[in-house]
């Protein structure tokens, strides 16, 4: 059964909440953490989403036009950028709203996991982005760049830049609490700015030394740095859609804290993943002494699970030691 619902055992019920009792002798006791539903957490990040959003799709509109007339490839880089980014925000924003979906008996942790998709998907964009750009950067060296004016890109990128940052600063400010969805945007937004950054770099290229081809040279670096740090988010959430264990989790050290426990003879099945930013599931079996009282070990376990190791649903079960766990 999902690890958030009730503690049961067949014999008689052992809570991690309620009254001490005495330990099955024959049947397995199950110590759970009620759920009582998705907490909505991101309530900033939405809030600087909606912000972002909003800037973003304005400039958007000005920097494609200006590119499209200028010719320009950093500003059509940027702005390809910003089409991705528009999308990848507007994701964002669904997601935060889709993870605080309440459970079901269909969904037992409703849509948590709507966060971390969200920062695959986004991604999954910026890498797709970083190939389109250096595939028509590459192109435009090899066939020798077009002329491009100066001054529109430097006006148009240095808007951009402060728009992208301000968009950045307030998600970065949300992002705080470990939100893979915010700082899959938050990287987006940063990636922009760079982009920006590189058009004003060509500009001032092409007005002062009349190099051609730093349009093209700025938009190769640009995209090598966001191709960078999109592969780091790419790479955490894959962890987290793979179930992989959450960063710094210790199952050898949570193993040894567990075993400590009055009644506790040893442990196994532990394990350890993670539903999205901060939803942390960990289940572990417990064999106990035959005269071991469930209550107080099911409470000392999931004060330890909850507040030294961060878990938000918790699932333990007592095996008495005259009846052996098939996982053991």
């Amino acid at each position: 059964m999902p690890p958030h619902g009730h503690g049961h055992s067949h014999g008689a019920h052992g809570h991690s909440h309620g009254a001490p009792a005495a330990a099955p002798k024959r049947d397995h006791g199950h110590g759970h953490d009620h759920g009582h539903g998705p907490v909505d957490r991101g309530k900033d990040g939405r809030r600087a989403l909606k912000i972002a959003l909003l800037l973003n799709s304005l400039f958007l509109i000005v920097e494609a036009s200006v590119g499209w007339w200028s010719r320009s490839l950093a500003l059509l880089s940027d702005a390809a950028h910003m089409v991705s980014d528009v999308a990848a925000l507007a994701l964002a924003l669904l997601a935060t709203y889709l993870a605080t979906t309440p459970e079901t008996s269909r969904r037992p942790f409703g849509l948590v996991r709507a966060e971390i998709l969200g920062a695959f998907v986004n991604a999954i964009t910026l890498v797709v982005a970083c190939g389109l750009i250096f595939r028509e950067a590459i192109a435009r060296l090899v066939a020798g760049p077009p002329a491009v004016p100066g001054m529109p890109i430097l006006i148009v990128g240095s808007v951009g830049l402060a728009i992208n940052l301000g968009s950045a600063f307030y998600l970065w400010r949300a992002s705080k609490g470990g939100d893979m969805n915010v700082r899959g945007a938050l990287l987006h937004m940063l990636a922009d700015a760079l982009g920006s950054l590189g058009a004003i770099v060509a500009a001032i290229l092409t007005l002062t030394l009349h190099i051609a081809s730093a349009d093209a040279i700025v938009s190769l670096l640009i995209g090598v740095l966001v191709l960078f740090s999109a592969w780091g988010l790419l790479r955490d959430s894959t962890k987290v859609l793979l179930q992989f264990a959450p960063a710094g989790f210790d199952r050898d050290a949570l193993g040894q804290r567990l075993s400590a426990i009055v009644g506790v003879r040893a442990v196994h099945a532990v394990r350890a993943w993670s539903l999205g930013s901060g939803h942390v599931v960990v289940t572990a079996h417990l064999t106990t002494h035959p005269d071991a009282v469930a209550g107080p070990i099911l409470r000392e376990a999931e004060r330890l699970l909850r507040h030294d190791f961060g878990a938000a649903y918790i699932t333990v079960q007592l095996d008495p030691e005259d009846a052996p766990c098939a996982e053991a």
